[in-house]
């Protein structure tokens, strides 16, 4: 093997990994650290409940907080709310000279929201006799000013003994004072978490640093809603961190699409597998006969859940800082370096001076990379790890292989197969543990930043690979000279042969999976799951801790372990398109490591899990299929 033939590459290729494995430890004690969750539950939902059931609103947060509801999130009042629920007018007037806008309360409550108001947003205005207000801005725009919490809702909610957060709305021309006055507002109420209501931050565009800044200096958390989309959360995040939570809710509308065992299971997959802390869980059913027991059963059901997986039901908090030592991360690139190295090994010999030439020149490039701790540089440092270990993990394995077919029924070779397989897996392993380790800081944790070139970490190995082979050049190394002559002869040999149909539908089915396996990757993907695979999904969640990777365990590593015992049996006529399909499963084990805001230990377990279950399917699937020895006779002449 190419290992052993280079041991100093070696020795510092698995350092490499054991600093990813430093790093790796010190982030999952962070994340050890952080294993509380906070059920948080919608105030207008709330009074909807207490109104439906015949209680009291406060009654009904206590039967809440009883099943696990740690707190109540209150939505800032407007102006517009409070001419909704008729404590004020709004109406301009026109006169000679000019317009304006009169705001007349109805009650002393009223009026001081009134001034609480326009002081907070620095409009000038005129108080007349009567008690209304005079101010020269349109009504649309007076209409949108917020207020602070509402009284009466912050007030049920300490006496239910829940904690509050603060649903704010953004507006025209934020001002430094208003937003002073709004956090020091918060604190004086004892509300230290905010989720913006609507579709933006507070501040966007003009002022979210100033926002930012003020919220840091009173010490006030921003829950960010994952896949909600609001306008200006990844800048502000950045500015907020390390003080930034995660939350997961599903909106009103979709609530109404989906059965109660299905949005229990979202809660907690959420918490478990992403970093979720706010669970921001609306009412099921608002309309049942037995309003209050259903949905008092229902958020039971994801408080259990979280129980069962070990987290405690209480105020969420924000993680700690991992700090990954600067010595890990640089010898992370140097085994990225040597990984390279090794992979050009594998195919090419190289003189001792030009090998060491590419090491250091790769190690100068990605030393200054992670050196500095810059996301960009991490990013692709970690970009050059999961395409150069998913390629080196299959050409290690098939350097040396026979190349004249064994009268050995196909069968027989599991168990070299095996090993083989396990090899291969483990340095895709490791390549996963160095993009992890790289990646291992606080803004990939919380998903304010990400792992880049997703869809390239996929694509390349594969297409690498397919190419390698079609070359003829993935059999172990040889100098470049008469690589380069098989290699042109096989494309040769390959371009004069006619394409028969067979070989057109399988290179279709090929594209087609290729295809799938991209419109599905990435943050964002452009393919949905099939309802099949949905049921499995939810059967696996239900028998495994954690549920492995479908394009792994059911196609990428069976491929792979068939292609390896057919690689080893000397089957280079089909061996290769089933290794070539089985660097699926490769590139999907680095990918999970590659999520940076899923815990590294379930990480871990999950491409454990695939591996070892694609394993046990690629045997299973070889002894049912080639178990005779006619089949290996066939294959033999073939």
């Amino acid at each position: 093997m190419i290992f052993r033939q280079n041991r100093l590459l070696t020795v510092i290729m698995v350092l490499g990994v054991l600093a990813a494995a430093w790093a790796l430890a010190l982030r999952h004690s962070v994340e050890m650290r952080n294993h509380a969750v906070e059920i948080t539950v919608d105030y207008a939902e709330v009074a909807q409940l207490a109104g439906a059931s015949g209680l009291p609103l406060e009654e009904t947060l206590r039967r809440l907080k009883d099943v696990g509801v740690a707190s109540v999130a209150i939505q800032q009042r407007t102006l517009g709310d409070l001419v909704a629920q008729q404590m004020l007018r709004v109406a301009r007037r026109w006169y000679s000279g000019g317009a304006s806008t009169r705001i007349e309360p109805y009650s002393a409550e009223a009026a001081k929201a009134v001034h609480d108001i326009v002081s907070r947003a620095g409009i000038e205005a005129s108080s007349r006799e009567d008690g209304s207000v005079l101010v020269q801005e349109e009504p649309e725009y007076l209409l949108n000013l917020p207020d602070g919490m509402p009284e009466a809702a912050a007030a049920a909610a300490k006496r239910a003994n829940m904690g509050i957060v603060a649903r704010l709305v953004n507006y025209p021309r934020v001002s430094p004072e208003g937003v002073e006055a709004t956090a020091q507002g918060l604190k004086n109420a004892g509300i230290d978490t905010v989720i913006f209501a609507g579709d933006q931050i507070l501040g966007f565009r003009g002022s979210m640093v100033e926002v930012a800044e003020v919220f840091k200096r009173h010490g006030i958390a921003y829950g960010s809603v994952e896949f909600a989309r609001q306008k200006g959360d990844q800048s502000f995040s950045e500015r907020m961190l390390p003080d930034v939570i995660r939350v997961h809710s599903i909106s009103a509308a979709e609530m109404g699409t989906l059965d109660r065992a299905s949005a229990v299971e979202r809660f907690v997959r959420a918490v478990k597998e992403r970093n979720i802390r706010i669970a921001y869980v609306r009412m099921f059913d608002l309309s049942a006969s037995e309003t209050l027991e259903t949905n008092l059963d229902y958020i039971s059901s994801i408080a259990d859940g979280l129980r069962a997986n070990r987290f405690e039901l209480r105020k969420a908090h924000s993680f700690g800082t991992p700090q990954a030592p600067l010595a890990a991360r640089l010898m992370m690139a140097l085994g990225i370096s040597a990984g390279v190295v090794l992979l050009v090994l594998s195919v090419v010999t190289l003189a001792p001076r030009l090998k060491w030439t590419i090491f250091f020149a790769f190690a100068v490039v990605l030393i200054g990379m992670v050196g500095t701790g810059a996301g960009i540089g991490l990013k692709v440092a970690a970009l050059a790890a999961a395409v150069t270990f998913p390629i080196l993990a299959v050409l290690q394995v098939s350097s040396g292989a026979p190349s004249a077919p064994s009268h050995r029924p196909l069968w027989s070779f599991v168990g070299p197969a095996a090993v083989r397989y396990a090899a291969v897996v483990a340095v895709s392993f490791a390549g996963g543990l160095i993009v992890a380790g790289l990646l291992s800081e606080i803004e990939f944790m919380l998903r304010v930043d990400q792992f880049a070139g997703v869809k390239l970490a996929q694509l390349v190995p594969i297409l690498t690979i397919a190419a390698v082979y079609a070359a003829g050049v993935g059999w172990g190394p040889d100098d470049w000279s008469r690589q380069k002559s098989r290699a042109l002869e096989s494309l040769r040999r390959l371009g004069s042969q006619p394409v028969l149909i067979w070989q057109s539908a399988l290179a279709l089915v090929l594209f087609v999976m290729v295809a799938l396996l991209l419109a599905r990757s990435g943050n964002e993907p452009g393919v949905g799951v099939s309802q099949i695979e949905l049921r499995l999904r939810a059967i696996l969640d239900t028998l495994l801790f954690v549920r492995p990777r479908t394009k792994e365990f059911l196609f990428g590593h069976p491929a792979m372990l068939i292609g390896i015992a057919g690689m080893q049996a000397g089957r280079r006529n089909w061996a290769p398109v089933l290794i070539t399909i089985g660097v699926i499963g490769e590139v999907s084990l680095v990918n999970t490591f590659c999520h940076i805001h899923t815990q590294v230990a379930v990480s871990a377990l999950r491409s454990a899990i695939g591996a070892a279950l694609g394993l046990v399917l690629g045997a299973v699937l070889l002894l049912i299929f080639f178990r005779s020895n006619k089949s290996g006779k066939r294959g033999a002449g073939a």
